[in-house]
């Protein structure tokens, strides 16, 4: 059964000194409780968001703004993402305040995961926030 739920990549960063924060994601076909199945759909996601930042280096100096919360995978609602994402996105461009962008989408958000690599082992995704609520 699909479900009309998507899985976001979100880079939280700073090209030419200005704050940025490219997106992207896939709706989730599969339950993501089954092993494997979140790293599988996270690095897809993530690996998209990568190749277009690395393709606006191009533009300018990048910088992550946030060392271990600059790439976040968030699992969320389309409708959430549509209607409050945009908002609190343009937020934290305005304002830069990351803790208080990290608590909104918390409040947005089915979960929140930062996500790195880690050599010989790969993908690291940590939850770093879990709304039960939606």
């Amino acid at each position: 059964m699909a479900s009309q739920d998507y899985l976001i990549a979100i880079a939280l960063i700073e090209q030419n000194n200005v704050r940025a924060m490219p997106l992207g994601g896939k709706e989730i076909k599969e339950k993501l409780e089954e092993e494997g199945n979140l790293n599988k759909l996270g690095e897809e996601v993530i690996l998209n968001l990568l190749l277009r930042v690395f393709q606006r280096s191009d533009e300018g100096a990048l910088k992550r703004v946030s060392e271990d919360k600059g790439l976040l995978l968030v699992h969320m609602h389309p409708k959430r993402m549509q209607k409050e994402l945009p908002f609190i996105k343009s937020e934290w461009i305005r304002d830069g305040d990351t803790t208080q962008f990290l608590k909104y989408l918390g409040n947005l958000s089915k979960e929140i995961w930062t996500a790195s690599f880690i050599k010989y082992k790969g993908l690291e995704l940590v939850s770093i926030a879990k709304n039960e609520d939606i």
